[in-house]
C-alpha cells in the first residue's frame, strides 16, 4: 500500500476517496474532419454525432447539427444518461453535459460510462470548484488538454449510493433559487454598470433646472449678466470682430411666472436665452488627415474629439505645420467645441470644453463657441445634460451622415443662472463626480 498524502479535504467516515477509473469506463470518441462531415455524414440516417461545439456552456447539447453516423458503424457510442466532458482546447473542463439519447461523439470529448454510480452525482462532482482546480492543474500541450489516462487517475470523493441520491435531490431543490439568484445578479451587474452614467446625467439635469445648489439672493441676476453680454456683443460688432446674429431671441418669464415653451422650470433669478446670444459660434477649417504631422503645432480634428463626463477635456492628438496652423481657426482657453457632423445623433450630441492654455488649431466638422462671459464648464454641462442632448438631436438632420449648422445651434435655448451660481454648480458636480468615480 501507498499512503495518499495531501488529499483535497476531509470526508465523512462512510465515504471513500476513489479514482475515476474504478467507477467508470472512460473513453473519447472518433475524429471527423470537416470534409468528411460534409461529404459522408451530413443529413443521412443514423445516430447523432456530437462534437465540442455542440456541447453548450449552459450544460445542454445541440443534437440537430445535421451530422449523423450510420447505425452499423464502428464509431464509439456515448450511452443515454452518461456524461460528456470536453477535455481539450479552450473549453476543456468547462463544457459538460449529460446525454438524453445514445450518440456518437468527437475525440475531444470524454464519455464516462459509470458502473452503478449515480451519474447526476458524478456530474455535480465535475462541476465543483475542486474538480475544476485539479483539471486545470493537469492541462498540458500547446492546445491545452487532459489525456484519458490522466483523467482516469483523478481522485474523487465517493459517498454511499443512497446518499448520492440525497445529494442530487438537495442540489436539484436549490436550482430554482440559484436561477433566481443568477437573474438578480445579472440585473444587479447591469445596474452597477449603468448607474454611474445615469446618475451623472441626472445630476446634470438637476443642475440646469436650478435644483442642484441653493440660490443666493445676493447673486447678480442672470438677466443683468445677459444684458452685459449683449453690451459686449454690440461692442464687438461695432469693432467688426463678429457679425450680428439675425436669429437672436430672448425668452422672458411671464407675469404669471410660467414658461409657455416646453422648457424646464428654472429659478426666478435665472433666465432662458438662445445660445447665439451668449457668444459667437465659428466653424473650423478643414484640416485633412494627410495634412497632419507627428509633431509641430497642435490641432484637433472631428474624429479626435475626446469627451468624458468627468473632465470634458479636449486633448490634441495631431499636429500641423506652421503655415496650416497660422491660417486655421484657433481654440483658446475657455472656448467650447461642438461637433457639427457625425455618423449618428449620439456623436453629434457631444460637446467639449477645452481647458488648456495654449492655442490649438481647429479642424472642420466642428464649431467653436467663444467671446462669452460664462463659466465654460457650466455651458458644457448644459449641452451634455439630457435636456441639451435632446435639443441637439432634435436639430440634427441627415440619413447616412448627420449634420447640424451653427444657425441651428444658435437657436438652442439655454437656462442661464447667475455667474456665481454657475461656479457653485460646477463645484458641486465636480464633487459628486469624484464620489461616483
Amino acid at each position: 500500500p501507498v499512503k495518499l498524502e495531501d488529499l483535497p479535504f476531509d470526508i465523512p467516515d462512510n465515504w471513500m476517496w476513489i479514482k475515476i477509473k474504478s467507477i467508470a469506463n472512460v473513453f473519447n470518441g472518433n475524429s471527423i474532419n470537416e470534409t468528411e462531415k460534409n461529404n459522408k455524414y451530413r443529413n443521412i440516417q443514423g445516430r447523432d454525432y456530437i462534437s465540442t461545439k455542440d456541447v453548450n456552456f449552459d450544460r445542454t447539447i445541440n443534437y440537430n447539427n445535421g451530422i449523423n453516423i450510420p447505425f452499423d458503424s464502428n464509431f464509439k457510442i456515448a450511452p443515454k444518461g452518461k456524461i460528456l466532458l470536453c477535455i481539450e482546447g479552450g473549453s476543456a473542463g468547462r463544457k459538460i453535459a449529460i446525454t438524453n439519447k445514445d450518440v456518437n461523439f468527437g475525440n475531444k470529448l470524454a464519455c464516462f460510462d459509470t458502473l452503478i454510480i449515480n451519474d447526476c452525482f458524478l456530474f455535480s462532482v465535475f462541476l465543483s470548484n475542486e474538480f475544476l482546480k485539479i483539471f486545470k492543474s493537469s492541462l498540458s500541450g500547446i492546445i491545452g488538454g487532459v489525456s484519458i489516462n490522466n483523467l482516469k487517475e483523478f481522485l474523487i470523493p465517493l459517498p454511499p449510493l443512497e446518499e448520492q441520491q440525497r445529494i442530487v435531490d438537495k442540489i436539484n431543490s436549490f436550482e430554482p433559487l440559484l436561477e433566481k439568484y443568477d437573474r438578480i445578479e445579472k440585473e444587479l451587474s447591469k445596474l452597477e454598470k449603468e448607474f454611474p452614467e445615469k446618475l451623472k446625467k441626472s445630476i446634470l439635469q438637476y443642475a440646469i433646472e436650478g435644483k442642484l445648489v441653493k440660490q443666493d439672493p445676493n447673486d447678480e441676476p442672470a438677466s443683468v449678466l445677459l444684458e452685459r453680454i449683449k453690451q459686449e456683443k454690440e461692442r464687438l460688432i461695432k469693432e467688426g470682430k463678429i457679425k450680428r446674429d439675425k436669429n437672436e431671441s430672448y425668452i422672458y418669464q411671464g407675469d404669471d411666472k410660467n414658461y409657455y415653451e416646453q422648457l424646464p422650470i428654472i429659478p426666478i433669478t435665472w433666465i432662458y436665452t438662445d445660445l447665439g446670444s451668449l457668444g459667437t459660434l465659428t466653424r473650423g477649417n478643414g484640416i485633412k488627415r494627410n495634412e497632419t504631422t507627428k509633431n509641430g503645432y497642435p490641432c484637433v480634428r472631428y474624429g479626435e474629439l475626446y469627451t468624458t463626463y468627468k473632465t470634458f477635456f479636449c486633448k490634441a492628438k495631431s499636429f500641423v505645420n506652421f503655415n496650416l496652423f497660422n491660417k486655421s481657426r484657433k481654440i483658446i482657453k475657455n472656448d467650447i467645441i461642438m461637433t457639427l457632423t457625425g455618423e449618428n445623433k449620439e456623436d453629434i450630441s457631444k460637446a467639449v470644453a477645452y481647458l488648456g492654455n495654449e492655442e490649438i488649431a481647429m479642424g472642420g466638422d466642428m464649431t467653436c463657441f467663444s467671446n462669452h462671459m460664462l463659466e465654460p464648464l457650466y455651458l458644457v454641462y448644459v449641452l451634455n445634460s439630457p435636456y441639451g442632448i435632446s435639443r441637439k438631436r432634435e436639430l440634427a438632420t441627415g440619413d447616412i451622415i448627420i449634420h447640424m449648422s451653427n444657425d441651428k445651434l444658435s437657436s438652442i435655448q439655454i437656462p442661464l443662472p447667475p455667474l456665481r451660481e454657475q461656479k457653485r454648480i460646477i463645484y458641486k458636480i465636480d464633487t459628486i463626480n469624484r464620489l461616483i468615480g
